[in-house]
């Protein structure tokens, strides 16, 4: 799996997408024990966020699908 982008609260000098990566494997192999919480769930107003998110990434020049 490659992670193409994602969204975080941490800053890209805290974390980066090569690191985001890796834990998310590993809690998906049942092997991640590190310091952050993983959560896979779905937020509310998803359908609005995710049509929202879309907008600003193809404001900003991004593919999206």
């Amino acid at each position: 799996m490659k992670v193409l982008d994602a969204f975080s609260w941490l800053p890209a000098k805290e974390i980066s997408i090569k690191e985001l990566e890796q834990i998310f494997i590993e809690h998906l192999n049942g092997k991640y024990e590190g310091e952050y919480k993983v959560l896979l769930e779905m937020p509310d107003n998803a359908d609005k966020n995710i049509l929202n998110s879309r907008a600003e990434l193809i404001e900003e020049g991004k593919d999206v699908a």
